[in-house]
């Protein structure tokens, strides 16, 4: 971790806490479909999909900006070295 960014340690902390937090949803409704199968869920899974699609583009735009970042730097190094 000594190396790495203050912007990769961010992105692997929100990474994690997305993760727990839509595991946790996914299980809570699980439960809740083992529980009492009368209840409809499709609504709450549709949400939790969306908020997976939305975290993982975001992380993906943010992983290819930094990418975009590293590779113009090195384009720069190359010019004045």
């Amino acid at each position: 971790m000594n190396k790495r960014s203050t912007i990769d340690i961010v992105v692997i902390i929100f990474a994690a806490v997305v993760a727990v937090s839509i595991i946790a949803a996914i299980v809570m409704v699980s439960i809740i479909s083992v529980v009492s199968p009368s209840v409809d869920t499709s609504t709450t899974l549709d949400y939790v999909y969306g908020v997976v699609t939305t975290i993982l583009g975001s992380l993906i735009g943010l992983i290819a900006g930094q990418a975009k970042g590293r590779a113009d730097a090195k384009v720069e190094d190359t010019d004045n070295g």
